[in-house]
């Protein structure tokens, strides 16, 4: 009792202990709209009227009601929440925890473009093709009163990405739920959303794969490892830096004449750490210079990287967003069954956009 307020050092910001403010409340010493307010900035949209004058084991409820058979009653104290409410409402509390967690490490959305929903469980698209910017027969010079040439384009036939659908589930048993077990299930849960996210970042490697092989853009590049950054007697070898294997895709991309900006390299955080190794602070120096940023995954092998447009690969589209569900086992079991699903569909159409950089490191 003797902490009624404390600071959390935001500016001005000041936070009311709630079973503080319950206590003074509840015994006629604090004004009751103080914790009507705190329990709206606790997410509770709608608190009904309350005396300020009653004795001091009642407290203002934040629920109307139970959950019904066979969970009991859900609690919240702060902003921490029981099993039994986790459990009866996946979509209050379990679905929101694993969008949070499974936005970590996540990175073919910068890959692929977010394109929005789907229809029909697929998409058809289009193939570029290195003729894309120009059409196949050339313009040409025309005589006063002479006809222009009839210029021609190739058509390509359409491909289709199909929707698929990732997920898992596991139960949870009544003994966990009793004893209010939150590091189980929050760990459970913590589990089930990386490996939600390590299965999409493969499956867009593995996209990113075929576009290459079928495509043929894989580079050789330099192996880091070799670099000398001494002076003197040896000499720099400056034609093994990775600033050279930069330089070479930006060289490719003029050459191809397709207007791409490899900017976003993804490679193995070993590749990151030879990079460090090798330029030190002016690392960032280097990568602003040429316009390119990196992203370190251990889903890229060892001594490779992908050179990639950001956002012009192909594109990512979700049929149906993370959800989660719960359910009684249906055998009899005293447990309950939680589980996770997303349909999302990912597809390559601009091979021109990614290349392949191997033999990294030797």
């Amino acid at each position: 009792m003797d902490k009624v307020l404390t600071h959390e050092g935001v500016g001005h910001c000041v936070r009311f202990d709630i079973a503080t403010l319950e206590y003074l409340v509840s015994h006629d010493l604090a004004d009751p709209e103080l914790l009507r307010e705190e329990y709206r900035n606790m997410g509770f949209k709608e608190v009904g009227p309350f005396s300020a004058a009653r004795s001091a084991d009642v407290m203002a409820a934040p629920y109307a009601g139970a959950i019904a058979f066979p969970l009991a009653p859900g609690t919240l104290t702060g902003t921490q929440f029981s099993i039994d409410l986790a459990l009866a409402q996946p979509t209050r509390v379990i679905t929101p925890m694993v969008v949070d967690l499974s936005r970590t490490r996540f990175f073919v959305d910068r890959v692929f473009a977010s394109a929005g929903g789907v229809t029909g469980g697929a998409v058809v698209y289009d193939m570029v093709a290195q003729s894309s910017p120009y059409a196949d027969r050339d313009v040409q010079r025309v005589e006063p009163g002479n006809e222009f040439p009839i210029v021609t384009f190739s058509r390509r036939a359409p491909a289709a990405a199909q929707v698929e659908k990732w997920g898992g589930k596991f139960f949870f048993t009544d003994e966990a739920r009793d004893r209010n077990d939150v590091t189980q299930f929050t760990n459970a849960m913590r589990q089930l959303s990386n490996t939600i996210v390590r299965k999409i970042n493969q499956r867009g490697v593995q996209i990113l794969e075929s576009l290459i092989t079928a495509n043929t853009r894989t580079v050789v590049g330099n192996n880091w490892s070799a670099v000398n950054t001494l002076t003197g007697a040896g000499g720099s070898n400056y034609t093994l830096y990775p600033a050279r294997d930069f330089a070479k895709a930006a060289l490719q991309s003029e050459q191809e004449e397709l207007g791409i900006n490899y900017n976003l390299w993804i490679m193995n955080p070993y590749q990151l750490f030879e990079l460090q190794g090798i330029y030190g602070d002016k690392l960032n120096a280097l990568l602003t210079s040429m316009g390119v940023s990196i992203y370190a995954t251990n889903r890229v092998a060892d001594g490779t990287a992908y050179a990639v447009a950001e956002g012009q690969v192909g594109e990512m589209r979700v049929e149906s967003p993370l959800a989660t569900e719960t359910w009684r086992d249906p055998n009899g079991k005293q447990q309950t069954w939680v589980q996770s699903s997303v349909r999302p569909l990912m597809y390559g159409n601009n091979p021109f956009a990614v290349l392949k950089f191997t033999g990294l490191h030797g």
